[in-house]
């Protein structure tokens, strides 16, 4: 009876350890259909919203100190002057409405290599960033193919990371 059950033990450590290298090895790697990226100057790893912690909102007006972060990669080996994005927000027009509404916003990064940029909505999830565009130092302006699809989303949900 000891043996069955010091077997059972190992057998679930084994099924337990193996899972979890899958699931590290699967975040780390890009995930097709969330994050593509591939053959862009500028690669996204991570865009955040970032919020000011409140018990909860009594005005219904938009929070000033919601912001977006995003820290990102220049493959090019150009110096940049600014890079062109388009980004997905999902938004309530009012604390009271029940569902949200998707809006997009066309914002300019400056930065080198992070940027944070103020949000003026009240927003409760991000969506897609698309990469528009990119303007180098000294006049050059890069734009996406039909063959790039510059884009990056966070897998948030199960069904997300499974595609």
């Amino acid at each position: 009876m000891k043996f069955v059950t010091l077997a059972l033990i190992g057998l679930c450590a084994i099924s337990a350890a193996a899972q979890s290298n899958t699931t590290r090895n699967a975040a780390e790697s890009p995930i097709p259909g969330i994050n593509l990226q591939t053959g862009c100057p500028i690669v996204f790893t991570d865009v955040a919203l970032k919020t000011q912690a409140r018990y909860m909102p009594v005005r219904d007006e938009a929070d000033p100190d919601n912001s977006l972060a995003f820290k990102y990669k220049n493959q090019s080996g150009k110096q940049i002057q600014s890079i062109e994005i388009r980004v997905e927000l999902k938004v309530k027009r009012s604390i009271y409405d029940l569902d949200t509404t998707t809006i997009t916003r066309d914002m300019t990064l400056t930065g080198d290599t992070a940027d944070t940029l103020p949000v003026n909505a009240i927003v409760y999830s991000l969506g897609r960033v698309t990469l528009q565009q990119v303007n180098y130092e000294g006049g050059k302006v890069w734009t996406p193919k039909a063959t790039n699809t510059c884009n990056y989303q966070k897998a948030s949900t199960p069904e997300q990371i499974a595609k």
